[in-house]
Protein backbone atom coordinates (compact mmCIF):
# COMPACT_ATOMS: atom_id res chain seq x y z
CA UNK A 1 0.00 0.00 0.00
CA UNK A 2 1.50 3.58 -1.09
CA UNK A 3 0.10 6.27 1.25
CA UNK A 4 1.20 9.75 -0.03
CA UNK A 5 0.73 12.69 2.42
CA UNK A 6 -1.86 15.36 0.95
CA UNK A 7 -0.55 18.43 -0.63
CA UNK A 8 -1.55 21.99 -1.44
CA UNK A 9 -2.66 22.08 -4.93
CA UNK A 10 -1.32 24.38 -7.45
CA UNK A 11 -2.97 25.78 -10.91
CA UNK A 12 -0.36 26.74 -13.36
CA UNK A 13 -1.02 30.09 -14.98
CA UNK A 14 0.60 31.66 -17.82
CA UNK A 15 -1.34 34.63 -18.26
CA UNK A 16 -4.40 36.21 -20.20
CA UNK A 17 -3.74 35.73 -23.78
CA UNK A 18 -1.88 38.34 -25.12
CA UNK A 19 -1.92 40.65 -29.08
CA UNK A 20 1.08 42.39 -30.32
CA UNK A 21 2.14 43.96 -33.22
CA UNK A 22 4.04 41.87 -36.27
CA UNK A 23 7.89 41.69 -35.51
CA UNK A 24 7.55 42.82 -31.54
CA UNK A 25 8.76 40.75 -28.90
CA UNK A 26 6.36 40.27 -25.46
CA UNK A 27 7.72 37.97 -22.19
CA UNK A 28 5.05 35.15 -21.22
CA UNK A 29 5.46 34.92 -17.41
CA UNK A 30 4.48 32.07 -15.70
CA UNK A 31 2.49 32.99 -12.75
CA UNK A 32 5.57 31.77 -9.82
CA UNK A 33 3.84 28.98 -7.24
CA UNK A 34 5.49 28.48 -3.93
CA UNK A 35 7.76 25.99 -4.08
CA UNK A 36 11.08 25.02 -5.99
CA UNK A 37 9.59 23.60 -9.69
CA UNK A 38 10.36 22.96 -13.47
CA UNK A 39 8.65 25.57 -16.11
CA UNK A 40 8.46 24.05 -19.67
CA UNK A 41 7.08 25.67 -22.45
CA UNK A 42 5.18 24.20 -26.01
CA UNK A 43 4.90 24.83 -28.81
CA UNK A 44 1.57 24.14 -30.85
CA UNK A 45 3.16 20.76 -31.95
CA UNK A 46 3.87 19.79 -28.34
CA UNK A 47 7.78 20.14 -28.63
CA UNK A 48 9.28 21.85 -25.76
CA UNK A 49 10.88 24.77 -26.70
CA UNK A 50 11.70 26.44 -23.28
CA UNK A 51 12.53 25.53 -19.57
CA UNK A 52 12.17 28.49 -17.65
CA UNK A 53 9.88 30.80 -15.95
CA UNK A 54 9.26 33.70 -18.35
CA UNK A 55 9.68 32.54 -22.34
CA UNK A 56 9.90 35.85 -24.94
CA UNK A 57 8.75 35.20 -28.17
CA UNK A 58 7.86 36.97 -31.71
CA UNK A 59 4.32 37.44 -33.13
CA UNK A 60 5.67 36.47 -36.99
CA UNK A 61 2.74 33.94 -36.40
CA UNK A 62 0.10 33.31 -34.14
CA UNK A 63 0.86 30.91 -31.88
CA UNK A 64 -0.68 29.26 -28.91
CA UNK A 65 1.59 28.08 -25.77
CA UNK A 66 1.18 25.30 -23.17
CA UNK A 67 2.78 25.96 -20.13
CA UNK A 68 3.77 22.86 -17.36
CA UNK A 69 4.56 23.10 -14.44
CA UNK A 70 6.09 20.34 -12.29
CA UNK A 71 6.36 20.17 -8.83
CA UNK A 72 10.31 19.15 -8.07
CA UNK A 73 8.91 17.42 -4.56
CA UNK A 74 6.06 15.01 -5.73
CA UNK A 75 6.39 15.29 -9.75
CA UNK A 76 2.99 17.23 -8.82
CA UNK A 77 1.66 18.71 -12.80
CA UNK A 78 -0.28 21.77 -13.98
CA UNK A 79 -0.75 22.90 -17.19
CA UNK A 80 -2.21 26.45 -19.33
CA UNK A 81 -2.03 27.51 -22.19
CA UNK A 82 -1.96 30.95 -23.73
CA UNK A 83 -2.18 32.44 -27.11
CA UNK A 84 -0.11 35.02 -28.72
CA UNK A 85 -1.65 36.50 -31.69
CA UNK A 86 -1.29 39.29 -33.75
CA UNK A 87 -3.30 43.12 -33.41
CA UNK A 88 -5.37 44.09 -35.71
CA UNK A 89 -4.50 46.38 -38.37
CA UNK A 90 -5.44 50.27 -37.50
CA UNK A 91 -5.15 53.90 -38.74
CA UNK A 92 -3.45 55.66 -35.66
CA UNK A 93 -3.70 59.23 -36.29
CA UNK A 94 -4.51 61.85 -39.13
CA UNK A 95 -2.52 64.97 -38.81
CA UNK A 96 -3.53 67.83 -39.18
CA UNK A 97 -7.07 67.09 -39.06
CA UNK A 98 -8.78 69.32 -40.26
CA UNK A 99 -6.07 69.33 -43.04
CA UNK A 100 -6.46 71.98 -45.70
CA UNK A 101 -3.43 71.30 -48.19
CA UNK A 102 -0.93 68.05 -46.58
CA UNK A 103 -2.23 65.06 -44.06
CA UNK A 104 -0.42 62.60 -42.80
CA UNK A 105 -2.17 59.54 -42.17
CA UNK A 106 0.08 56.84 -39.11
CA UNK A 107 -1.22 53.53 -39.51
CA UNK A 108 -0.16 50.26 -37.94
CA UNK A 109 -0.17 46.85 -40.59
CA UNK A 110 -0.22 43.37 -38.93
CA UNK A 111 0.35 40.32 -41.30
CA UNK A 112 -1.54 41.71 -43.84
CA UNK A 113 -0.04 41.27 -47.78
CA UNK A 114 -1.88 44.03 -49.46
CA UNK A 115 -2.95 47.66 -48.07
CA UNK A 116 -4.61 50.77 -49.22
CA UNK A 117 -6.66 54.13 -47.94
CA UNK A 118 -9.64 54.30 -49.77
CA UNK A 119 -10.56 58.47 -48.61
CA UNK A 120 -14.43 58.89 -49.99
CA UNK A 121 -16.49 62.21 -49.09
CA UNK A 122 -19.97 61.82 -47.81
CA UNK A 123 -20.99 65.05 -47.40
CA UNK A 124 -23.86 67.46 -49.29
CA UNK A 125 -23.49 65.90 -52.45
CA UNK A 126 -19.65 64.88 -52.33
CA UNK A 127 -18.77 61.85 -53.94
CA UNK A 128 -15.17 62.05 -54.41
CA UNK A 129 -13.75 58.75 -54.06
CA UNK A 130 -9.77 57.96 -54.11
CA UNK A 131 -7.44 55.04 -53.47
CA UNK A 132 -4.08 54.89 -52.18
CA UNK A 133 -1.69 51.97 -52.00
CA UNK A 134 -0.32 51.39 -48.78
CA UNK A 135 3.45 50.49 -48.40
CA UNK A 136 3.48 47.12 -46.13
CA UNK A 137 6.94 47.65 -45.12
CA UNK A 138 6.16 51.82 -44.00
CA UNK A 139 3.83 53.14 -40.99
CA UNK A 140 2.64 56.51 -42.19
CA UNK A 141 1.85 58.17 -45.91
CA UNK A 142 1.53 61.79 -46.90
CA UNK A 143 -1.63 62.75 -48.94
CA UNK A 144 -2.20 65.89 -50.93
CA UNK A 145 -5.67 67.15 -50.19
CA UNK A 146 -5.78 70.19 -51.63
CA UNK A 147 -7.75 69.66 -54.61
CA UNK A 148 -10.52 67.97 -52.46
CA UNK A 149 -13.86 70.21 -51.71
CA UNK A 150 -14.18 70.89 -48.24
CA UNK A 151 -16.35 68.63 -46.17
CA UNK A 152 -16.17 65.32 -44.34
CA UNK A 153 -14.34 62.41 -45.55
CA UNK A 154 -13.89 58.37 -44.15
CA UNK A 155 -10.70 56.90 -44.69
CA UNK A 156 -11.06 53.55 -44.08
CA UNK A 157 -8.23 51.34 -44.02
CA UNK A 158 -8.43 48.24 -46.49
CA UNK A 159 -6.18 45.05 -45.59
CA UNK A 160 -6.22 42.00 -47.71
CA UNK A 161 -9.41 43.09 -49.28
CA UNK A 162 -11.57 43.87 -46.53
CA UNK A 163 -11.92 47.07 -44.47
CA UNK A 164 -10.46 46.74 -41.02
CA UNK A 165 -10.30 50.54 -39.66
CA UNK A 166 -12.24 54.28 -40.77
CA UNK A 167 -11.92 57.47 -39.07
CA UNK A 168 -13.13 60.74 -40.52
CA UNK A 169 -11.12 63.48 -42.06
CA UNK A 170 -12.36 67.65 -41.89
CA UNK A 171 -11.43 69.24 -45.12
CA UNK A 172 -10.70 73.05 -45.05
Amino acid sequence: MVKKKSRPIFIADAGNDKEINENEMITLNAKQINEAAIYNWYDTNGNLIYQGKDLTVSADVTKKYKLEIIAKADGFKSYDEIQVKLKPSIIESIYPNPASNQMQVNYKLNGVNSAYLMIIGYYEGNNTSNNYILDTNLQQIQINVSSYPIGYYTIALVCNGEIVDAKTLIKQ
